[in-house]
């Protein structure tokens, strides 16, 4: 009978994703042409202003903002009835990683083959497109599930998540699932739902030598630098190509000039394609403190610091249950969803590590991620709208 009820709705679903494209189409002509560059607070604040605007329409929406010094402002737009059943997270970024200044050099506009060409409109401004007019068209059909729904928007992922954070961990209480709007990611068969993605360590080493004149007192000397090609050697020694964990060096520095015995040396690496926040962190970990406890010159002192830029997110249950509707949704829209894993990491990795599953890339279709030849697809544009409507209309259905 579940599907009866839909099939009713899924024509006014998707005449409604039409009708409101221009709307979204105009409103990423909108964001593309304001720089908002992490930690530029004043494009920042003209990004969410742009944001509120449409969040305003939708009825018994209440926004807060919480405000970071030097970062920028994280939106927080909700709906909560009065007696919820479960809290879902909808969320996208709203900052970009372009410089201030490359708004006016590279102005959006829309090609003839149908593409948006603007920077950040992939990542991550079609996600706000989509999110926002996903709930706006499901509260018009009347299509809300009996949950709080919270659409948070973010100003600072394209750095870390370093403020933003704090905001998912405080939403994270009682949270069935976060759905993040990062562009699609196309299968051969139509869209993926990304419930798995890997985790990333950065860390950094200093040894400290022996300066001495590379002539006059080589045997005096103990070159840090020397040292520090064993180090960047046994790194990349850590590299297991089968499993796909990647060790990189860069950028490495050490030394004064040619005629001294190098008396430091520095080097940054990272490591990518952590499948698991145990074993494979712990075994991360344990090789990356291994560079410190012995050196090829006993005199070299080596120091190591390292950081989880993202942790991974890891296959789950409620990750494949939210799968579930996506495919359902996707069928009655005549569209083939499939559960994947992608190897790059993005705050749906934030999310799972304060205990909230998490599925990823239910934007539109992107190419030129993080280049000046930026652009969105605008006919996935209304697909993925009418889709995460459909969405919310399934979870309506299934309480």
């Amino acid at each position: 009978s579940m599907k009866g009820v839909l099939q009713m709705d899924i024509n006014k679903i998707k005449e409604l994703a039409e009708v409101y494209l221009q709307e979204q189409v105009d409103l990423l002509m909108r964001f593309t042409s304001v720089d908002s560059e992490s930690n530029y607070v004043e494009g920042n604040r003209q990004v969410i202003d742009m944001a509120r605007a449409v969040l305003e329409t939708i009825p018994g929406v209440t926004m807060e903002e919480m405000f970071f010094e030097g970062c920028g402002t994280h939106l927080i737009a909700r709906i909560k009835p009065e007696h919820p059943e479960g809290k879902i997270i909808l969320n996208s970024h709203m900052d970009t990683v372009f410089p201030v200044g490359y708004a006016a050099k590279f102005p959006p506009y829309v090609d003839e083959d149908n593409w948006l060409h603007g920077l950040g409109s992939g990542d991550c401004k079609a996600g706000f497109a989509v999110s926002a007019y996903a709930v706006k068209i499901a509260s018009e059909l009347g299509l809300l599930p009996n949950k709080e729904i919270v659409m948070l928007y973010s100003c600072d992922e394209e750095i870390g998540s370093i403020t933003s954070r704090k905001v998912f961990e405080k939403e994270a209480p009682g949270t069935e699932c976060a759905y993040i709007f990062e562009s699609a990611a196309k299968t051969d068969k139509g869209y993926g739902v990304v419930s798995q993605r890997k985790g990333v360590i950065l860390g950094a080493l200093d040894i400290k030598g022996v300066e001495a004149h590379a002539g006059g007192a080589y045997m005096a000397g103990h070159s840090a630098v020397k040292e520090l090609a064993h180090k960047i050697l046994k790194l990349y020694s850590f590299n297991d190509y089968d499993r796909e964990i990647y060790y990189n060096v860069a950028p490495i520095s050490g030394g004064r000039p040619n005629g001294i015995v190098a008396g430091d040396a520095h080097m940054e690496f990272c490591v990518a394609g952590l499948p698991d926040n145990g074993p494979s962190f712990a075994e991360a970990e344990a090789n990356i403190e291994s560079l410190a406890a012995s050196n090829e010159d006993p005199v070299c002192e080596t120091t190591v610091s390292h950081r989880i830029l993202f942790p991974a997110l890891e296959k789950n249950e409620m990750g494949h249950k939210a799968f579930q509707i996506a495919e359902k949704a996707g069928q009655l829209l005549g569209i083939t969803m499939e559960e994947i894993a992608e190897p790059t990491a993005t705050d749906a990795n934030w999310f799972y590590s304060f205990g909230v599953p998490a599925v990823d890339a239910f934007g539109p279709v992107e190419s030129g991620m993080h280049t000046t030849e930026e652009k969105v697809y605008i006919p996935t544009i209304t697909e993925k709208t009418a889709l995460f409507a459909a969405m919310l209309g399934i979870m309506k259905e299934e309480q």
